[in-house]
C-alpha cells in the first residue's frame, strides 16, 4: 500500500470524442473503471475521483473512491486539480492521474510509487516523461498544493510547473503512461492494443 493520495482528474467533456470518452466500454467495464481499478490494484489506499456531474451520474463508486465533483468543468483540467488537493491532508504527498489511461497497468504504477518514495534531497516531482513530454501519474511532494492554487484552464499547472525545473526527477514509463483518449481514432488504437 502507498500512502501517496492518488487523485484520478476525470471531469473533462470530451469535445474531441464527440460523447463522454470516460464512459465507453474497455474490457469488462468502461475507460474511467478501468483506471480506477487499476490504481486501487496497484496499491493506492488513499484515492479521490474528481467527475463531471455527467460521469458521476454513470459510476457506481466502489467504497475506498472519495468522489468529488466538478460542477463547471468548463472551466478546465485546473479546476478539476484544485477540488482534488482540497482533499488533502495537511503535508500530504500526492500525485495526478488522468481518467482517460485505462493502459497504465496496476504493476507499473506501483513502480512508480516506489521510485517517488526514493526521490533524492531537493526534487519535489516525478513524472513519467519522453520526448521531452509529461506522461502521467505525476507524482508530487506536499508542497505543490500550495503552489498549485494559482493554476487556471487547461495548461495552468504546466506553467507552475515550468518554474521548478530544477526540482523534476523524469523517469521512464511504458506506452501506457503517455496513450490518453481523445479522438474516435485514439479509442480504436486503444481496444487493438488492450
Amino acid at each position: 500500500m502507498t500512502d501517496v493520495k492518488m487523485i484520478v482528474l476525470a471531469a473533462g467533456l470530451s469535445t474531441r470524442m464527440g460523447r463522454q470518452k470516460l464512459l465507453l466500454p474497455f474490457g469488462g467495464s468502461t475507460v474511467v473503471e478501468t483506471v480506477l481499478a487499476n490504481v486501487h490494484e496497484a496499491g493506492f489506499s488513499h484515492v479521490c475521483a474528481v467527475f463531471s456531474k455527467e460521469t458521476a451520474a454513470e459510476i457506481t463508486a466502489p467504497e475506498w473512491l472519495q468522489v468529488m465533483v466538478n460542477e463547471a468543468p468548463e472551466r478546465g483540467q485546473s479546476s478539476s486539480m484544485l477540488i482534488g488537493l482540497d482533499s488533502l491532508a495537511d503535508g500530504e504527498d500526492f500525485c495526478l492521474m488522468l481518467g482517460d489511461l485505462p493502459l497504465a497497468k496496476p504493476r507499473d504504477l506501483a513502480v512508480l510509487a516506489e521510485a517517488f518514495r526514493k526521490l533524492p534531497a531537493g526534487k519535489t516531482v516525478m513524472a513519467p516523461s519522453r520526448d521531452g513530454r509529461f506522461g502521467h501519474p505525476m507524482f508530487y511532494s506536499s508542497v505543490w498544493r500550495e503552489r498549485f492554487c494559482s493554476a487556471s484552464g487547461d495548461v495552468g499547472g504546466r506553467k507552475i510547473l515550468a518554474g521548478y525545473e530544477n526540482e523534476i526527477v523524469r523517469v521512464e514509463a511504458p506506452d501506457g503512461h503517455f496513450r490518453d483518449l481523445d479522438t474516435p481514432e485514439d479509442y480504436k488504437s486503444l481496444l487493438a492494443v488492450r
